[in-house]
């Protein structure tokens, strides 16, 4: 658990995919190894490799508790293995962090991509049913149009995403418990949502602003550091080429001038730092705690 200003900000792990070969993420090799002076040990591991973690963000601030981004979600059939009919404890994880399911405010997803908004929804009974009962579910209307089957015909195809609307976010509608929002909403008086457009056409980003600091939960604006270095590096799916650029951009510039913590979706520990600048260029200072 970490703090920014009045904020506690902890986290429930899913799970974590290790051993990836750096060559994986797309970036050239002239890029690693000139940046490799910061990048290890968090974000460059043993054997050139990275670690991709997928985990939910539980936020408490203005005496609300705020879940963001939950992950895949058991029991659901999925065309990659890694993320296919997943039985994992992670309800005892979240509430091990000392908050339960039925104490969440809102839920917000920066995106509806299958590994960030599962477990909106849980099975029971042979139906998806709302995990967080309580809850408003903050949908932002551009991204929950993204995806309605009325529109989805509109954009292109995404395979590995097939069904989730259909589990994680109608159930969710249907129960009564969803808000479409813009995307510029404020949550509470410290924590609003913004636009973060790109990787998806309506994801957003949540910024914080507590007691004079300031983090953004940055969802999957990008997965490893050094493509806020180099902004041309494509790991990830995109809608939008030109807007994940702008917004990467966007990140790197609050950061620097703001000391923004950025706070994405996938990092491994400690999950969250700051892009600094200095004569060796610019780097991703891993949050110390």
């Amino acid at each position: 658990m970490f703090g920014v200003g009045k904020a506690e900000i902890n986290s429930a792990l899913e799970l974590e995919l290790t051993g990836r070969p750096i060559a994986s993420l797309g970036a050239k090799p002239e890029l690693v190894a000139a940046n490799r002076w910061w990048l290890e040990p968090h974000f460059l591991q043993d054997g050139d490799s990275w670690s991709l973690n997928f985990r939910t963000w539980i936020l408490r601030i203005d005496g609300k508790v705020v879940v963001i981004d939950p992950c895949n979600g058991n029991g659901r059939p999925h065309m990659m293995p890694m993320f296919d009919m997943l039985d994992i404890p992670f309800l005892e994880r979240f509430e091990a962090t000392g908050v339960r399911v039925e104490d969440v405010d809102y839920v917000v997803c920066t995106h509806m991509h299958h590994d960030h908004c599962g477990w909106n929804t849980m099975l029971r009974d042979g139906s998806w049913v709302p995990t967080f009962p309580n809850a408003r579910y903050l949908f932002v209307q551009r991204e929950y149009q993204r995806w309605h089957p009325d529109k989805a015909g509109d954009f292109r195809q995404v395979p590995y995403n097939d069904g989730v609307y259909e589990r994680s976010i109608a159930p969710v509608v249907q129960a009564g418990l969803a808000d479409l929002v813009l995307d510029n909403h404020r949550v509470t008086p410290s924590l609003c949502i913004e636009p973060g457009r790109g990787h998806t056409d309506g994801h957003c980003m949540l910024r914080l602003r507590s007691e004079g600091e300031e983090a953004m939960f940055s969802g999957d604006a990008f997965h490893h550091p050094l493509q806020l270095i180099d902004h041309s590096i494509a790991f990830g799916d995109h809608d939008d080429w030109d807007a994940v650029v702008e917004t990467r951009r966007r990140l790197v510039r609050y950061s620097l001038e703001r000391e923004m913590l950025i706070i994405p979706a996938h990092l491994p520990f400690p999950h969250a730092g700051r892009v600094r600048k200095s004569e060796r260029g610019l780097s991703f200072e891993a949050l110390q705690y």
